[in-house]
């Protein structure tokens, strides 16, 4: 029986296992462990700075070397359960040199939390940041939002609008996003095994899924995806590009045939890439 986009159980549960379409991901813990702890080297930066009460409620700040730069947010992915703000110190080197404040942050994960609470945790980091930009070198009037897969989900929501002014934050905090390799329309999740941790229901569905809260017109945004994703992850960012557009967001797309879902990463050491110059351009550098 087919539930959602023509797959039945189980081939849906193969389009949604991320990590089966590689051999191992501590190959890429590995290099970005490596290259991350080589940024910190030579950057030094401001780390584990707390933004709310919980340990994972942090983030850290690389400043460029002028102070009111452009600020970049990273939110990592894991499927809203795993991963660390540690392992993507790296682009750090790329956009210091670019002029830019990279700022990777952690938040609270699943079981432990919910979904909602989640979102919360990365609203209330760019409330932080907005907040404290000139103690990190930047400028709160140039903060962007930039996450991958499970954290592309996050920086769409970021993107979204009506929730800003319960943060006491303005309508345009964010001015532009890159929500990368995202999950944006949360279905899927009632039926998938990730439902036994994310408890979502119809409404946290349409309250949570970034296809239904899409960003304000005009908003500048790139987006990029790995041609060797499966068909629903890659389905996922190409109709979320597409409605953005349609709303009349300035949408970039840069869909790289030869990456899979966690080697796209590697494209932020190389300031050439067409990705990583979107992302230059979109600070408004370069």
């Amino acid at each position: 029986m087919t539930i959602y986009q023509g797959y039945d159980l189980d081939d849906l549960e193969v389009q949604y296992d991320i990590a089966g379409t590689i051999e191992s991901l501590e190959v890429y813990h590995a290099e970005y462990g490596g290259l991350s702890a080589k940024a910190v080297e030579r950057l030094g930066g401001k780390l584990d700075i707390a933004y709310g009460d919980d340990p994972l409620q942090s983030l850290d700040a690389f400043p460029a070397a002028n102070p009111g730069a452009p600020i970049l947010m990273f939110i990592h992915g894991g499927y809203w359960a795993a991963g660390d703000k540690a392992g993507y110190r790296f682009p750090a080197d790329t956009f210091h040199d670019a002029g830019a404040v990279w700022v990777p942050i952690n938040y609270r994960l699943a079981p432990a939390v919910n979904l909602d609470d989640i979102v919360h945790d990365v609203r209330s980091a760019v409330a932080w940041v907005y907040n404290h930009a000139a103690e990190i070198g930047g400028d709160a009037n140039q903060l962007y939002v930039f996450g991958h897969s499970a954290g592309g989900h996050l920086a769409a929501m970021t993107l979204a609008s009506g929730w800003q002014s319960d943060y006491g934050l303005p309508d345009d905090v964010v001015k532009g996003g890159a929500p990368c390799s995202g999950l944006h329309d949360l279905n899927p999740f009632l039926h998938t095994s990730q439902k036994d941790y994310l408890n979502l229901d119809a409404a946290g569905v349409s309250r949570l899924s970034p296809m239904q809260n899409l960003p304000r017109a005009g908003l500048p945004m790139v987006m990029a995806w790995g041609g060797k994703e499966t068909d629903e992850f890659m389905r996922q960012s190409a109709d979320y590009a597409a409605a953005c557009q349609a709303g009349g967001a300035n949408v970039s797309t840069h869909p790289f045939p030869e990456h899979n879902h966690f080697s796209l990463a590697s494209e932020l050491t190389n300031r050439a890439s067409p990705f990583t110059a979107a992302l230059i351009k979109m600070l408004g550098l370069g």
